[in-house]
């Protein structure tokens, strides 16, 4: 769909959505505040560039501990079983319980943190992650193993849901691809870096300092977190000019606040909207219940299925290159690092390509962002800017799995399957980020939650994908198995035409009734803002 028609069309959209912003901002700015107004008719956000910067490092330290929890486990799983006394099946459930939960628990955190706000959601997360691990390091039974592996993956999943939510918080659309960017690179190394660092802690020191080393090291987190991690969700703060309540506050907050909100406190609290019993009660369902929007659902299964396809990939790494070359341990956690090191460039460099494709878009369709506004969503074409530079991505990434396949049914030099494993890790990784990116601006006002239900749905994929990988590859051997995953991967090319053909009418639709919905609940709102 051209751009021209996305402006004829959708005129009427952009007036309503304009009135309902308008209001919004009516209800939120202190009315005799001149400071916050001056701020907020020239910026998205408040925030400064050093502000954002260091709010981007603490989310990337954040983010990393989930995906580096689950990795950094696994040389553990042999003496974990043989001093408790448990069997294969048994010990490897603590790796499903964890993944359950994975997909689970960021339905609760993240539209939790949409509600209540970013910081104390995050501070209720990591001390529940840091108690796992202390029980973790000391506990004796398979029982306490199976319950602390779900609290661990409770406490550290939700950390990704609320990242993302945060960076939307604080950045325009035509800036969050580069910011997100550099936040996935920490925690994508953790594939890499996990096996490696687990494996040695655990020769050297024993399994049980695996969690004393993610007890000291989640512990930093939380000191920094607890000092010096500002709120940032809209629904609290703004556009980072509205003072929170004390419970959001940073002990450091004329560090790492926009100074805009310091002074005239009196005002402030006037102008936020008090919390009601609904706000801190959680409905996971919301998250779920995206996943059943057409547009949604479509870029949703197309980020499932490539990374499904990745975990086929990485799951089975430990036994073809134990059996192929004779790898031990160390070695094969070595391996990974091909995939982390794709990765990291990956992310970085897709952040760049996800913006300029963003502004590229936006001067072809004559529309400059007004970055005091959420987002403009009825007249940008959003499905043209974000899939814009996808196609490539998916290509070169079935490109080198079905020969990645073929190359290790024929037992070459280890370095060819390490520089498919690199462009594989790459390629998927950058699939990855822009669908990310993508459902983020579908559903701007929770960022979180709609970050959630994508994590929903990769981990069980993921999951059901490491589950049958090895019966696969004894089957059909490993050419003929990742030649079906990337057959599969191709069946995502149709999908996301789809979704940039239609995408856009089905996103429209739901717009309409959010700005409905919105206008019947401004009288309420207003009502209790000023009760």
């Amino acid at each position: 769909m051209s751009v021209t028609t996305y402006q004829s069309q959708h005129q009427n959209i952009k007036t309503k959505q304009e009135e309902c912003e308008e209001k919004n901002r009516q209800d939120h700015v202190p009315p005799n505040s001149t400071k916050y107004t001056h701020a907020s008719e020239n910026a998205y956000s408040v925030f400064t560039l050093s502000q954002k910067k260091w709010i981007v490092f603490l989310l990337t330290l954040f983010a990393f501990f989930s995906p580096f929890s689950s990795t950094v486990y696994l040389p553990a799983l042999l003496p974990v079983q043989q001093e408790l006394k448990i069997t294969t099946t048994q010990v490897n459930l603590s790796l499903t319980t964890y993944l359950i939960f994975q997909a689970i628990a960021p339905t609760l955190s993240g539209e939790l943190s949409d509600t209540l706000g970013r910081r104390p959601v995050y501070l209720l997360t990591f001390i529940v992650y840091v108690g796992a691990c202390a029980g973790l390091a000391v506990q004796k039974s398979l029982a306490a193993l199976l319950i602390l592996r779900m609290l661990q993956s409770s406490g550290s999943s939700g950390t990704v849901a609320i990242a993302f939510g945060t960076l939307a918080d604080f950045t325009a659309p035509a800036e969050r691809g580069s910011y997100m960017g550099f936040m996935n690179s920490f925690p994508l190394s953790s594939p890499a870096l996990g096996p490696v660092i687990g494996g040695a802690i655990a020769k050297s020191a024993g399994w049980r300092w695996i969690f004393w080393f993610l007890v000291i090291f989640s512990s930093l987190a939380l000191i920094l977190m607890f000092f010096a991690f500002p709120e940032t969700n809209r629904k609290v703060v703004g556009d980072g000019s509205i003072r929170p309540p004390v419970l959001n506050r940073a002990i450091l907050e004329k560090l790492v606040t926009p100074k805009e909100s310091w002074a005239l406190k009196s005002e402030y609290v006037s102008a936020r909207r008090k919390r009601t019993l609904k706000d801190m009660v959680p409905n996971p369902l919301r998250s779920v219940l995206i996943i059943f929007n057409k547009d949604v659902s479509i870029i949703l299964l197309v980020m499932s299925i490539f990374y499904a396809a990745f975990y086929a990939v990485m799951a089975s790494l430990p036994k073809l290159f134990s059996e192929i070359y004779g790898y031990n341990e160390l070695q094969i956690g070595l391996c990974y690092l091909a995939f982390g090191t794709g990765g990291i460039i990956s992310s970085i460099v897709t952040g760049k390509i996800i913006d300029r494709d963003f502004q590229t878009v936006e001067k072809k369709a004559g529309i400059k962002f007004d970055r005091k506004k959420l987002e403009n969503v009825g007249e940008f074409p959003l499905e043209e800017a974000r899939l814009k530079s996808i196609w490539y991505a998916m290509g070169l990434c079935i490109a080198a799995i079905i020969p990645y396949g073929w190359a290790l049914s024929r037992k070459p030099h280890v370095v060819v399957p390490l520089v498919l494993q690199f462009i594989i890790g790459a390629s998927n990784v950058s699939v990855i980020s822009i669908i990310s990116v993508f459902l983020v601006d579908l559903y701007p006002t929770a960022p979180a939650t709609a970050t959630a239900s994508g994590n929903l749905c990769r981990c069980m994929f993921g999951a059901v994908s490491t589950s049958f990988i090895e019966i696969m590859i004894t089957k059909l051997g490993v050419g003929w198995t990742f030649t079906i995953w990337g057959t599969v991967c191709c069946i995502c090319f149709p999908l996301l035409v789809i979704e940039r053909r239609w995408g856009y009418k089905w996103r429209l639709a739901r717009f309409e009734d959010l700005m409905k919905k919105k206008e019947q609940e401004g009288p309420k709102n207003e009502a209790m803002t000023t009760a």
